[in-house]
């Protein structure tokens, strides 16, 4: 009874006190993360923010270092009948948290310029960095990026004083696998203590990988249709081409090769590579998958634009096998809704096999399931992502 009463008078005058955890990142290096966490900065195109809207915890953010949660972004086209097109829609987290955009962004508009002097005065606890994603791409295999930049970034961070925790995206390495995300989601449950809960994330978004893996898996190489990840980029116009591809060694090619087990139908090496319309006609793939890519570019551009006719005799486009891809601005790297894309990519290569799915209901189950919505919000969530699409082809 004594050690009782002596146990209470410890813990009620605070001589007994909890003490800051330690984590690992994605480097290798322990960081011992503050116990009352309460404001925290995030350089991260919107997949820290997504897993720290599942684990309940978003309020904490209180900087930002991307400027695609602060963005109204519209995209506009004229068809050769001259009916405009414009396409709205915001980030998926600046929808469903919009008083993101009220804090203060300690990167410049163009996503490549970090204030240091912005991100000190916002005094977070923490950073959570995740190299790769547009905002830094560090030593990014794919994009391109400068690993001594990268190692300029870190040591300026942490030069202020703020624990730093690095994350890699799948773009960071040298190879296009998926599974890395398991380790970025497990260290962003660390930071938070919900490790269990977040592990149980990565496994909700990757089991449509394994159906995905599944159904496709015993597909003889004849019967694997050819797709096209082709970028609607104006950029690749203006330099002569018709658009950008992605070539065997992206992420993007590991999802139609190595989940939907089709083929990608550019057999070159790099991302955005500039192709002109007589090389898109020598590979006329079977099916066309149009992403993100500055701007967004539904099915009915490659359609009916003007500067679209010289490619009216593709067999995809004669097919109608043209999918548009969700809404994802800035998504140089895998962000949670990656799902989504795996799986219209599977149903627009194997119609059939995945007769029995509709993405329109399945994206709906998807964001109440990962982002605790209801229904409503789930419709709204799926109009930013600009997948409508779906709900009027019943796809």
């Amino acid at each position: 009874m004594q050690r009782l009463f002596k146990l209470f008078i410890l813990i009620f005058f605070g001589a007994i006190t909890t003490h800051a955890h330690t984590i690992t990142d994605m480097r290798g290096k322990q960081i011992e993360i503050p116990e009352k966490l309460e404001r925290i900065a995030t350089i991260s195109d919107g997949f820290v923010e997504g897993v720290m809207t599942h684990l309940g915890v978003i309020e904490k953010v209180s900087a930002i270092g991307s400027w695609s949660m602060k963005r109204d972004y519209q995209y506009t086209f004229e068809s050769i009948d001259g009916k405009t097109y414009t396409a709205r829609g915001w980030h998926t987290m600046k929808y469903l948290h919009p008083w993101l955009n009220d804090l203060p962004c300690f990167n410049s508009p163009q996503g490549d310029i970090i204030n240091y002097e912005t991100l000190a005065k916002a005094n977070p606890q923490l950073v959570i960095l995740r190299v790769g994603d547009c905002t830094v791409s560090g030593g990014s295999y794919f994009r391109g990026g400068d690993p001594k930049a990268l190692d300029r970034t870190i040591s300026m961070i942490e030069s202020l004083g703020i624990p730093l925790v690095v994350l890699y995206s799948p773009t960071f390495y040298g190879k296009a696998e998926l599974n890395t995300l398991q380790e970025e989601m497990r260290i962003i449950g660390d930071v938070f203590k919900q490790r269990d809960k977040a592990l149980k994330l990565y496994d909700y978004l990757h089991s449509t990988e394994i159906l995905v893996r599944e159904r496709t898996k015993n597909i003889p190489d004849k019967d694997k249709p050819s797709v096209l990840y082709f970028g609607l980029n104006s950029i690749a116009r203006k330099q002569g081409g018709s658009g950008m591809v992605s070539g065997i060694t992206t992420p993007e090619s590991y999802i139609i090769e190595n989940i939907a087990n089709a083929k990608n139908a550019f057999r070159g090496k790099g991302n955005n590579i500039i192709l002109s319309g007589e090389q898109i006609y020598a590979i006329d793939p079977d099916v066309i998958l149009l992403p993100t890519q500055n701007g967004y570019h539904p099915a009915s551009e490659l359609l009916s634009a003007p500067y679209y006719q010289n490619l009216q005799a593709l067999k995809a486009v004669k097919n109608k096998h043209i999918y548009a891809l969700p809404w994802t601005p800035m998504n140089c790297s895998r962000r949670v809704e990656y799902p989504l894309d795996i799986l219209i990519i599977a149903k627009a290569s194997y119609p059939n096999l995945f007769k029995d799915i509709k993405i329109h209901a399945f994206a709906l189950k998807f964001y109440q399931d990962v982002y605790n919505t209801d229904e409503n919000t789930a419709k709204a969530l799926r109009r930013e992502q600009l997948l409508d699409w779906t709900v009027e082809n019943d796809f």
